[in-house]
């Protein structure tokens, strides 16, 4: 039976009847730690209109987009010694600039390529600094360049022609991501004494009512990258009425290039009031971190998609403001060096990235997936995976993000994240909207970082990330998993810990993983095949990571010897939504003249044209993936030959590393068995 309180809401509803919209935002005074921030009542206090409107048109999450990247652009990083030479005027004026090293001019222009400029340029336009300035502070970030060209030439194969340059360090596609959240259900809007409040049952699953009487992030900066947010009234923009008592920084919007970071989608604002939603003011519902401050930073546009240049400059610009935390509730499908390089370089500098995993069931997406950032999958109502959530070994932890299919709680609605927004394409109509998605995971831990700061304002991003893991509650297979990471958020614990102190440490500099480092020399080692039981006769040396539907050793099918390895569902009754992977670790001599990777794979699949995979990637020595070798989805039930050149990772201690994403959703079956695997190498 659902509970009594949920019909009291709606009668509410049609018996109160208010009108107006919010113009003027009240101060807010300030409140000792750990208390809520008092709201002054303003003039005529507008309120949103009450709509008695229970259910919305869902869509399911999803973080692939038709776009992939940005036609007709590129990011080029050049080497240090061949960065254009700018003209100044261009520079200080921050104008677009033209391309200004004669030697790189005539390659360029037979690519057809007919701009540059620094990526940074625009970030130094909404500091109101020059580049040349921004440039000193932003290390190699200042060699990043993007270029223009004509869109109808593939990018892929200008950018691979533009790297053969000698004066390109790398060119890659301006890459395209996309929010990882989706709406379904509203309850009724507005009624007094935060009402709404019990329905936010992700608050109790993370310890917020204990963790509130230690912290509420006063003090600290968290930059939201996302589609921007109802924050400011600005020409057709109105600010978000359970909004009006939170503290906010001056944004910028970096789609359209201008000071405003106003919310066109929706989603934005839905992430920023799970981080700071104004608490305790008669209004709507809570936030996490709600004595914190926010910085609105606008990379995705009014369709929830935003490129890579756009979001490397929103990082950027967050560090330049003086945040410690950045959220990016968003995942692109694609690797990117640029990318990696700006959230190490985040990270370098002592700010804190957390980023959403993906809503694909499947590989982590990019940024979560770097070492430097801290990745969150998503949880229901039961602790149990959502099932869009993505998994594997780059999962930090989870927090909840909900399923709107479900009532688990039976509290009448979909078991989804409750925050105040609106629609994409109904800006200014503000309701209480239940959405669900890795996306409004992500900002429960980036709100409890800044409960940890806001206690300790000197923790660095490791130590935080430590505070964050070491206290989570275990969930799925006992230790950390490639579902669950370390487990469930648990803020009260964190503080706790934080109380008790945890050993101390030191910070780690990252560099991008596709970079190797300096080779160490070594006495040379023979030539021939590096691989430990290769055909998979023993158990030596692979290894199953622990997952919900684990890789095994098989017999059924073998390419020589009698076993050979399986990933992926061969049973068509197990759960559609499976991520199974079988590993070894080897370390590439680093005086080797030819690193060759040879494996043999047997394809299954029932489902041709489906979102399954079956994947042959190499990893880092954190289990993060630096470079995926085959993305595929065959059914030859044959064995068939992969061989690959993986000489760029000599002198690295890496994984070979081999799994099979299951989304289906008929029962059908997609698996890969693997069996003679080697990786030659020659002197």
């Amino acid at each position: 039976m659902k509970r009594n309180h949920a019909r009291w809401l709606l009668i509410l509803v049609i018996l109160v009847t208010l009108n107006g919209c919010t113009r003027n935002r009240p101060e807010p005074t300030q409140a000792p730690e750990g208390q809520p921030p008092v709201a002054q009542p303003a003039t005529n206090t507008p309120v949103p209109q009450p709509t008695p409107v229970i259910a919305d048109d869902y869509t399911a999450p999803g973080t692939a987009t038709s776009v992939v990247f940005v036609p007709g652009t590129l990011l080029v990083k050049f080497r240090a010694e061949e960065v254009p030479r700018l003209p100044i005027d261009k520079e200080e004026n921050l104008q677009g600039l033209s391309i200004g090293s004669p030697a790189l001019d005539p390659a360029f222009q037979q690519l057809g390529i007919t701009s540059l400029e620094p990526i940074l340029a625009p970030v130094a336009q909404a500091l109101g600094i020059s580049t040349a300035n921004l440039n000193t502070q932003a290390g190699d970030l200042s060699r990043l360049y993007v270029a223009e060209f004509d869109p109808s030439q593939d990018a892929s194969a200008v950018a691979a022609n533009l790297s053969n340059n000698p004066g390109v360090e790398y060119a890659e596609p301006n890459f395209v991501a996309s929010i990882t959240g989706e709406p379904r259900f509203a309850p009724p809007t507005f009624a007094p004494n935060d009402p709404f409040y019990e329905f936010q049952w992700h608050f109790q699953k993370i310890q917020m009512p204990q963790a509130w009487d230690l912290s509420a992030g006063a003090n600290i900066t968290i930059a939201v990258l996302d589609t921007g947010i109802a924050y400011e009234n600005f020409e057709s923009f109105q600010q978000a009425p359970d909004l009006a008592g939170t503290r906010f920084f001056p944004g910028f919007d970096f789609v359209n290039q201008d000071n405003h970071a106003n919310d066109d989608h929706g989603h934005g604002t839905h992430v920023a009031g799970t981080l700071a939603q104004t608490t305790n003011n008669n209004l709507g519902i809570a936030g996490v971190a709600f004595n914190a401050h926010l910085l609105p930073v606008k990379v995705l546009d009014a369709r929830g998609q935003g490129s890579y240049e756009a979001i490397i400059q929103g990082v950027s610009f967050a560090v330049e403001n003086g945040a410690k935390i950045i959220n990016l509730s968003l995942s692109g499908n694609s690797p990117s060096q640029a990318l990696e390089e700006a959230v190490n370089s985040a990270k370098n500098r002592g700010v804190t990235v957390i980023s959403a995993a993906g809503n694909n069931s499947g590989p982590v997406g990019y940024p979560a997936a770097y070492g430097s950032v801290i990745a969150v999958g998503s949880i229901r109502f039961d602790d149990t995976l959502a099932p869009y959530s993505s998994r594997g070994p780059q999962i930090d932890l989870v927090a909840p993000g909900g399923d709107n299919r479900v009532d688990q709680n039976s509290d009448g609605f979909g078991d989804g994240v409750l925050q105040q927004t609106f629609k994409a394409g109904e800006i200014n109509n503000f309701r209480f909207l239940f959405f669900e998605g890795t996306s409004m995971a992500s900002p429960h831990v980036a709100g409890t970082a800044a409960l940890l700061l806001s206690r300790r304002s000197d923790l660095n991003p490791d130590q935080i990330r430590e505070f964050l893991i070491r206290t989570t509650r275990d969930l799925g297979q006992s230790g950390r998993d490639d579902l669950y990471g370390h487990g469930l958020l648990q803020a009260f614990n964190a503080l706790i810990a934080l109380d008790e102190g945890l050993p101390p440490i030191t910070p780690t500099p990252v560099t991008p993983t596709t970079e190797p480092p300096t080779p160490i020399p070594t006495t040379p080692s023979p030539a021939g095949n590096i691989i430990v039981n290769p055909s998979f006769e023993t158990d030596e040396a692979w290894v199953f990571p622990r997952t919900d539907t684990p890789g095994s050793y098989s017999n059924a099918v073998v390419h020589s010897g009698a076993r050979a390895a399986l990933v992926g569902i061969t049973d068509p009754n197990k759960d559609r939504h499976s991520f199974s992977s079988v590993a070894q670790k080897v370390t590439i001599p680093a005086d080797a003249a030819t690193a060759t990777l040879t494996a043999y794979i047997y394809p299954i699949t029932g489902n041709a044209g489906s979102r399954d995979l079956q994947i042959i990637s190499i990893l880092n020595q954190n289990f993060r993936e630096i470079k995926r070798l085959h993305n595929g989805l065959g059914n030859e039930n044959t064995w068939i030959q992969k061989t690959f050149d993986v000489t760029q990772f000599k002198g690295r201690t890496i994984y070979v590393y081999f799994d099979v994403v299951n989304r289906s959703k008929d029962g059908r079956i997609t698996s890969m068995y693997v069996d003679d695997v080697t990786l030659e190498i020659t002197r």
